[in-house]
C-alpha cells in the first residue's frame, strides 16, 4: 500500500516536472513468515501534454 503526500509541479509550456513523497508499505513473506517494510520516497516525475492530456514521460525512484 502506498500513502500519496505532497506533491509539487512546474510546468513549462507542453512539459512539465514534478516531486512526489510516498510512503511505501510492503508485507512479504519470506521461509514461511510475514515480513512487513515500511519505505520513505521520493519521486521525481517528468510529464509531457500531448492533444490536450496530459502523461508521465519519465519517474526516478529517489530514497
Amino acid at each position: 500500500m502506498h500513502f500519496n503526500g505532497q506533491s509539487s509541479v512546474a510546468l513549462n509550456g507542453d512539459l512539465a516536472t514534478g516531486i512526489a513523497y510516498c510512503m511505501a508499505h510492503h508485507l512479504t513473506i519470506e521461509d514461511g513468515r510475514q515480513k512487513f517494510m515500511v519505505a520513505t520516497i521520493r519521486y521525481h516525475d517528468k510529464f509531457v501534454k500531448l492533444n490536450g492530456q496530459c502523461f508521465f514521460s519519465g519517474r526516478k525512484l529517489c530514497w
